[in-house]
This record gives C-alpha cells, structure tokens and sequence, in this order.
C-alpha cells in the first residue's frame, strides 16, 4: 500500500502540489487524469521519490519519504524505489543493451542476483509479456509497443509491490492499447498495485479501478470511473472532460 499524506511540492516559488492526501491500495489500478499542469507526473514522480518535495510524507509499508532527513532518507530512498517501480512515457531502454540485457540489469546489479538466476527471470518476464521472440532486439530495433513492454518487464524485474506508469498509451495505436490493457490487467490479478497518468479516458475507463482528478496542485474529485468520468460533481472536471463550460479558478 502506497499512502500520501499532507505533499507539498513548489518549483521556484510556484506550488506544484499542496497538501495532497491519497492512498493506493494492493490490486488497486488508480488512473490520475486532469488537465495538463495540474500536478499529475509531479505526483506520480513523488511516489518514487523521482522528485524531492517540500512537505508531507510518501509511505510505503514501513518505508518512508519526508523532506530533508539527510543519509536516513537516502536508506529509505533505496528501499522504497526497489518496491515501487516506474515506467517512463518515453521507455528509457539502454540503447546498448538488448531486450533481454535490459530486463537483467537491476537484479544484477542492485540485487546482486548471478547472471544465471537474472537470466530465467528475465525471460519469463519476457515471456509473460509477450516479448520472447525479441528477446536479443535491441531498442532501435524495436516499435513503441515492444520497447513499453520491454520497459514493464524491467521494472517488474525487481519484483515491485507497486508499478507507477507515466502516459502508457501515448505512442500506442488503438490495437496496442487493448493489449495493454489485458496485460495490466493480469499483473493487477496478480496483485499488483498500478498508478497511471493518463489523457487517455478510454484507457482509464478499461483499466481503472478509481480516477483522481487533479487540478491546480489539489485533487478535486475522484471515485470510480463511472461516477467521475461520466457523471463528474466538480465544475473545472466537467469543463476537462468537455461536459459543460467552466472557467478555471
């Protein structure tokens, strides 16, 4: 379980996020959506600690984030990202490193696993994403789809309690996107925890559990998708979504 309480984050006097409270649960698919420059990657990066922040906390079972705890919170850092993985919008495979050197790479040399050990992790990975066939293609050598589940493979490599996804559809035509969706939807069977930025509404409606709409640094309304995406309460939500006029306060 992933709880936020109280973050804060300002860039150069500007406040990014202000008090925001959230929690995400084991199995839980909790899609973050809301008009560009409301907090959303911000959010998302926090998780991980991508992004430092200036007050609040991020825990993650008996792991914690809180500003300005020195080495104690470079050990906490660590520990949390090990279970907290993170795909990139734009992937970031090693381009040197085949699909297969990709997916080894964390186990070997942050976990210390042997080659060997890493080497049938990463090919059931592989397999269990469909991307066995490629498994010595290099990232050049691969389209967007295959190098996203490339990526996906990677971070479960370090067999995260929770996977963060920062714009999964962005490169996808409509056929890649279902697949996805089915491959998300057999990690969140096995219980995965997943958070998602999207501007996708068709992707937060297949795969979501619960919708957060943030705006302005706050989140503004959230529930499940049927109940925030078709039958939106907050006016700047409506106005997202294209359901009526609104000015943005």
């Amino acid at each position: 379980m992933i709880e936020v309480r109280g973050l804060t984050k300002r860039y150069a006097g500007r406040t990014v996020l202000e008090g925001i409270n959230a929690t995400f649960t084991r199995g839980e698919v909790v899609a973050l959506v809301g008009p560009s420059g409301g907090g959303k990657s911000t959010l998302l990066r926090c998780l991980n600690g991508l992004e430092s922040f200036d007050g609040g906390s991020v825990r993650v079972g008996d792991c914690a984030l809180e500003p300005g705890r020195g080495q104690a919170q470079a050990s906490q850092l660590w520990e949390l990202r090990r279970r907290v993985g993170f795909v990139f919008q734009q992937w970031h495979l090693f381009a040197h490193r085949t699909a297969l050197g990709n997916v080894i790479e964390a186990p070997v040399h942050v976990k210390g696993r042997s080659v060997k050990e890493a080497t049938e992790q990463a090919r059931e990975l592989l397999a269990k994403v469909g991307m066995s066939h490629r498994e010595g293609a290099y990232p050049a050598e691969l389209s967007g789809g295959e190098q996203q589940r490339v990526a996906i493979a990677r971070a479960l490599a370090m067999e995260p309690e929770a996977l963060l996804l920062d714009e999964p559809t962005s490169a996808l035509d409509p056929e890649r996107v279902a697949g996805l969706v089915s491959l998300l939807e057999r990690l969140r069977d096995d219980g995965l925890t997943m958070v998602a930025v999207t501007h996708e509404m068709r992707f937060a409606r297949m795969m979501a559990s619960r919708v957060l709409v943030l705006h302005d640094g706050h989140i503004i309304e959230e529930g499940n998708p049927d109940q925030v995406l078709a039958h939106p309460q907050h006016e700047r939500t409506r106005a997202f979504l294209g359901l009526g006029n609104a000015t943005a306060n």
